[in-house]
């Protein structure tokens, strides 16, 4: 079984049996590609859509509390192992642990753009200006939460003895003082008052672009790649040290290769014009895509193929999710952003924010699968894509 398979099975809220309809693989993840993009769209119908949106709370505040709520998944559901709710029937098992996520997923920017912003200027409500802010420790905090509960498997304190909660504690302690120090040295001096190009390591879309493609290479050896090449270190230690340190010097590599490829292949020379400097951030903006596909490859669709050699599943597994992850990019950016969800051109025939609606829908899918354990669809036994 592959790792994210593991962690798939061992962070959803338990389900007596299974209820509603029994899928073959293919419809399964039919099923699942509905669900999660129908309640996607409906809620960007609600909330954000800037034409037709009911309350049209695009880009902020929607996006500060999105990514939150997307983080609080990661402290529940892969820090915490689902602890306390992992016992509770379905569907009031994920109806509760989604409104306590939402509720944090509030409560937390909140307390830092209208609270700590009192103190600082670069946390403050106004022009949303917090939001951003706040919303960027989520960049940071995804990947210093995230990866020591996956590529790092809870070491080292699973291995003296530790159980949930306690691992998860822990394992939430490290993630803040990775968040910190990573928020720290990035990301807030681009942000601060006293701001210049001589007091930042990068600049900000710099940055983003940068840190996206280390979570991306991240996501990558540990959904598709059974954490190759870290699981070629034959102690829990090395292999935890090689993950965290080789995902920054991976995902250096990738952000060049994703950089390049936008610039000379997938950006028209107008819109690449019209961008500017900015264009550094968009390595996030089409890794974002990559991240979902890798997201859905291994949760909804089995992580197919799983009967090769293990080389050549992965290297399969590497092929499909890259090449949708990148024509889920060309879709959305020339089609889809514009003309479904109404988010604004940058030239014609070439606009939106993947960002947001792309985090939209790792939101959703984290919460049908890891919450609901996929709620009124099951596979049946013994399928794969």
């Amino acid at each position: 079984m592959s790792h994210s398979s593991e962690v798939a099975s061992e962070n959803t809220v338990a389900s007596t049996k299974p209820f509603g309809l029994q899928l073959g693989a293919v419809g399964f993840a039919i099923a699942s590609f509905i669900v999660i993009h129908g309640i996607s769209f409906g809620v960007w119908r609600l909330f954000v859509d800037p034409q037709v949106g009911v309350w049209k709370f695009y880009p902020q505040p929607f996006g500060v509390y999105l990514f939150w709520a997307i983080l609080v998944i990661v402290f529940i559901g892969f820090n915490l192992g689902m602890h306390g709710f992992s016992k509770m029937s379905q569907p009031m098992g994920g109806i509760v642990v989604t409104a306590v996520t939402l509720a944090l997923g509030f409560a937390i920017p909140m307390l830092l753009i209208f609270g700590y912003g009192q103190l600082d200027p670069a946390f403050s409500a106004a022009n949303y200006a917090g939001h951003g802010a706040a919303g960027l420790i989520v960049l940071i905090g995804f990947y210093g939460f995230g990866v020591v509960a996956n590529s790092m498997d809870g070491w080292p304190w699973t291995d003296a003895g530790m159980q949930q909660p306690m691992v998860g504690f822990a394992q939430i302690f490290v993630g803040f003082f990775l968040t910190f120090v990573g928020y720290i040295a990035l990301i807030y001096p681009c942000l601060a008052s006293w701001t210049a190009p001589d007091r930042v390591l990068m600049a900000l879309p710099t940055a983003i672009g940068w840190f996206y493609s280390v979570i991306t290479v991240w996501l990558t050896t540990v959904l598709v790649l059974d954490l190759w090449p870290y699981s070629t270190f034959k102690t829990r230690a090395g292999r935890a040290m090689a993950a965290f340190f080789g995902n920054f010097i991976l995902g250096t590599g990738l952000y060049f290769i994703l950089l390049a490829l936008l610039k000379n292949v997938l950006i028209p020379a107008d819109a690449l014009e019209k961008i500017g400097p900015a264009i550094n951030l968009w390595p996030a903006q089409l890794g974002v895509w990559i991240v979902n596909i890798l997201l859905f490859w291994a949760l909804c669709c089995g992580n197919a193929p799983t009967s090769l050699s293990p080389a050549m599943n992965r290297i399969a597994r590497f092929i499909i999710t890259y090449v949708l992850g990148i024509g889920a990019f060309i879709v959305y950016m020339k089609w889809f952003a514009v003309e479904v969800l109404h988010e604004a051109a940058i030239v014609p025939g070439f606009g939106g924010d993947p960002l947001t609606w792309v985090d939209l829908l790792n939101l959703i899918l984290l919460i049908f699968v890891c919450y609901f354990g996929f709620f009124g669809i099951s596979k049946k036994q013994g399928t794969n894509v």
